[in-house]
């Protein structure tokens, strides 16, 4: 029997993924799968007459079989999983993993090697930046992809406080900045899988981001440093994800963050011939039986 999914995007990440968008179209129908694409502008929930609703451009829908949510919201997350629809990632994953703040708390619990952080409000900004002396990373707990995080150190102008001050959306973490090599290490998660893992250098400033120009290359996992991603594996009920973590000084490996809408390029430059979509549909197929 054919099987519904919705894939859910918005409209921005849509146009840039194009590629991977179809890829779940066509290894779907492989499958017996309707992959619909969903754009989140498109969509209204929310309460109506006693009951939880969602529509499409005005028109109420059918509940499917599952959802990939790749948009970050996980209110819409949890209002699909209270329709009873099986969501990925799920609601909590969402909850936790898109508000670093309260990820670092989570983790911390595990023995997992996670940098030093204090949590701020918002408003606490201008007095924060006004505070630092040392080299310290500032990042806004809803940032992703590397956006939102600063580096602040004495020498920091006023002028470029004042670009931090308007360009910071959210509540934020301070860090003091780790790993000279500027190095992270991004461990691809499918299900109970680890998939590749991928080092990641800066090649200018230390953001070591693909997105923004980082190198990369394939890394295999030591048998302790296996023990450490697992340990975070066990907090999530994990469907496609990022873990990360910073390079120390002395190679170690210190918890960054677990990005819930992971993306894929870096995973398919390194391993291009990795069917992901595939074995990501196939993980949610034997998960739903």
């Amino acid at each position: 029997m054919m099987k519904r999914a919705w894939l859910i995007y918005g409209r921005e990440d849509a146009r840039k993924n194009e590629w991977y968008i179809k890829e779940f179209m066509n290894e779907g129908r492989k499958r017996d799968i309707e992959v619909t694409l969903l754009l989140v502008e498109d969509l209204t929930f929310g309460v109506k007459k006693g009951s939880l609703v969602i529509s499409h451009k005005g028109s109420q829908l059918t509940a499917p079989d599952f959802a990939i949510v790749r948009t970050i919201y996980p209110m819409l997350t949890k209002h699909l999983e209270d329709e009873g629809i099986l969501a990925f990632n799920n609601a909590k994953m969402a909850e936790i993993c898109n508000d670093k703040a309260r990820t670092y708390q989570y983790v911390v619990r595990a023995g997992v090697p996670v940098i030093d952080t204090t949590f701020h409000r918002k408003e606490e900004l201008e007095t924060i930046l006004s505070q630092i002396i040392e080299e310290t990373v500032v990042k806004a707990v809803a940032g992703h992809g590397g956006s939102q995080v600063f580096l602040v150190s004495k020498d920091t102008s006023k002028e470029r406080k004042q670009e931090i001050k308007m360009a910071l959306a959210s509540d934020f973490v301070k860090q003091p900045l780790t790993g000279r090599k500027h190095q992270d290490l991004r461990v691809y998660v499918l299900g109970n899988e680890i998939l590749a893992c991928v080092l990641r250098t800066a090649k200018e400033g230390f953001k070591s981001n693909f997105s923004l120009g980082g190198e990369v290359q394939l890394y295999e996992l030591s048998e302790k440093e296996k023990e450490t991603v697992l340990k975070v594996m066990a907090l999530f009920d994990i469907g496609l994800a990022g873990i990360d973590f910073l390079i120390g000084d002395n190679g170690e490996l210190i918890f960054n963050e677990v990005e819930d809408v992971v993306g894929a390029r870096m995973l398919y430059q390194c391993v291009p011939d990795i069917n992901l979509v595939g074995k990501y549909l196939d993980y949610i197929l034997s998960r739903i039986k």
